[in-house]
């Protein structure tokens, strides 16, 4: 995918994801389209130079155009061990990066896929997790795809507990946690992409306590199947 753009940062923001490939799609972002991310920016009551907004403004039609290649967006922290790959969604402020933080302290060879915005490919027979340039303020990333295996619900509570979950009771809240295109065409591609991880990956509610010992060992046996 080409990407016009008219400030450095992004270059630097990108430099791990460079390809020498025929682009399939371009993106070229107008004053329209950072008149939109303004708009939006100041809802939230965000102040953002020119170069943010374009920043959003590119990531958004990246985001839109991908649904081409059976693939939507999706919010939540993505970390990979042996091959597998394990995502953690939340309320932002939730805690969700603390959590993963932990993993990559004690589970060997643990890395993070996205840290924020990772995206969700379905195939004919299962979901891959992307990593993308776009990773979160930590810039927890990596250039790879890896077989999504299970997607986490968090939320906080007293003591560590998890337990696997139907998608009708994930749906709500996956729903809120995916980017939704006010174009009625790439909404329903986006409702249908979401509606398969049905049947290629499983579901947890894991409420949980950062600070009890137990919080890393808890959610890695539950997804792992492994004692840690």
């Amino acid at each position: 995918m080409s990407i016009h753009t008219r400030f450095s940062e992004l270059y630097a923001q990108c430099k791990n994801y460079f390809c020498e490939a025929e682009p399939e799609a371009q993106v070229i972002v107008n004053e329209n389209d950072l008149a939109f991310e303004r708009a939006e920016s100041e809802k939230e009551q965000i102040l953002q130079g020119f170069g943010n907004l374009e920043n959003l403004a590119i990531h958004r039609k990246i985001s839109e155009a991908m649904l081409d290649w059976d693939t939507f967006l999706m919010h939540g922290a993505v970390v990979a061990v042996d091959q597998s790959a394990y995502m953690f969604t939340a309320v932002s402020g939730t805690g969700k990066s603390t959590h993963i933080q932990k993993w990559l302290e004690n589970a060997p060879g643990a890395y993070v896929v996205n840290g924020d915005k990772p995206l969700i490919k379905i195939t004919d027979s299962e979901a891959i997790a992307c990593g993308t340039p776009w990773c979160g303020k930590e810039k927890w990333g990596t250039n790879a795809m890896v077989p999504l295996k299970a997607i986490v619900l968090m939320e906080r509570g007293e003591n560590n507990e998890i337990k696997e979950i139907s998608f009708g009771e994930a749906f709500s809240f996956l729903l809120q946690q995916t980017y939704r295109p006010s174009d009625p065409e790439k909404m329903k591609k986006t409702l249908t992409l979401l509606s398969k991880l049905n049947s290629r990956v499983r579901f947890y509610r894991f409420v949980f306590n950062n600070l009890k010992d137990d919080a890393f060992s808890v959610s890695y046996q539950a997804l792992t199947g492994n004692n840690k």
